[in-house]
């Protein structure tokens, strides 16, 4: 696992020899690029693919000395809007799309380098991909979202037919953090939009447990077996 960088954005790289494929997993806030990274050697896939995993581009305090990364900058009420299942609407902070311009020009560069591109994050890293996955020049051929929510479910355009990737999408019944109502939302509002996804529901609270890394590999084989198939 090495760092690199793409303009100001930092990220981790592990690649496999033979990979024309690469999955890219964002952190949620308060983490870093290193805490999903571990996944790479958790996942058993059957094709070779390159890892990235980037850093959040804001420093943020999670307690006495002591800063994490985000994508997006929260509020205390924020956090207390999300447990409750309170959904913002409305056009996206200019900060937000800042953000987001900056990593979606990172995925359209990537997108030279490789025929498959899966996207997936955690908590607000899935909400990240929730809103990057339309505003690529390329469609990405599936995306994983862990503990993810609905956020300004009226920015998203009519996406066209050949912008609409699988998604599989994983939330603990009993999560304090982002509540399971507003994860729900989100699947709903995807598929409205013309995604076909996967719901796995766990008992669990704000986390990854072995049953959801399981379904997600699982869901990243079958995508990758029908990008071979595509290819062949």
């Amino acid at each position: 696992m090495q760092w690199q960088k793409y303009k100001s954005l930092d990220y981790l790289c592990q690649t496999s020899a033979g990979s024309n494929s690469c999955v890219v997993l964002f952190h949620g806030y308060g983490a870093d690029a290193q805490d999903l990274a571990s996944l790479s050697s958790v996942f058993n896939l059957q094709e070779p693919v390159d890892w990235f995993f980037p850093q959040g581009v804001f420093e943020v305090p999670i307690g006495p000395m002591m800063s994490g990364r985000a994508w997006f900058q929260l509020r205390v009420s924020d956090f207390d809007r999300l447990s409750k299942n309170q959904i913002d609407d409305g056009a996206l902070d200019s900060d937000v799309t800042s953000v987001l311009n900056r990593v979606a020009e990172w995925l359209n560069d990537l997108s030279k380098r490789y025929e498959q591109i899966y996207l997936g994050g955690f908590s607000q890293g899935a909400i990240l991909v929730s809103h990057i996955f339309y505003r690529l020049r390329f469609c990405p051929s599936g995306l994983i979202l862990y503990s993810g929510y609905l956020l300004h479910p009226s920015s998203f355009p009519i996406v066209p037919k050949e912008m609409l990737p699988p998604f599989y999408q994983s939330h603990g019944s009993q999560d304090g953090t982002l509540s399971i109502g507003g994860a729900q939302k989100l699947f709903d509002k995807l598929q409205e939009l013309g995604l076909k996804g996967q719901w796995q529901q766990f008992n669990g609270g704000h986390e990854i447990p072995m049953q959801v890394i399981k379904g997600s590999n699982n869901f990243l084989n079958n995508q990758l077996a029908l990008g071979a198939k595509g290819s062949s």
